[in-house]
């Protein structure tokens, strides 16, 4: 069975009640617009550590981009790819939905 991630990125990932491709999801579409850390960690109820590891691998794989502001602050941004990667992920939650004909089965 093929992962969605390689195991060195989902290990550091934790295993909470959300799976790590939700909480990925979830990062950019709060990156939509230029957005600071501390605000993706709130909305994202993330700790300052998880929101590091999220980002590492986000912006890896080129899923959002960052930039310094003039206060030095970093931003982030859901790049295009990020972009394809909520479609499609937002698509295969549809799909699990109609074919089960309820939410997604948690094992």
């Amino acid at each position: 069975m093929m992962r969605a991630m390689p195991t060195r990125d989902r290990k550091m990932m934790g295993s909470g009640n959300r799976e790590s491709l939700d909480i990925i999801n979830m990062v950019l579409h709060v990156c939509i617009s230029w957005t600071m850390k501390t605000h993706i960690m709130y909305k994202c109820n993330l700790n300052s550590k998880q929101v590091q590891d999220y980002l590492d691998v986000i912006l890896r794989f080129g899923l959002a981009e960052a930039m310094e502001n003039e206060s030095g602050r970093t931003l982030y941004k859901t790049t295009e790819k990020g972009n394809r990667f909520m479609h499609i992920y937002s698509e295969l939650l549809e799909i699990f939905e109609v074919e089960s004909g309820a939410s997604l089965i948690r094992a």
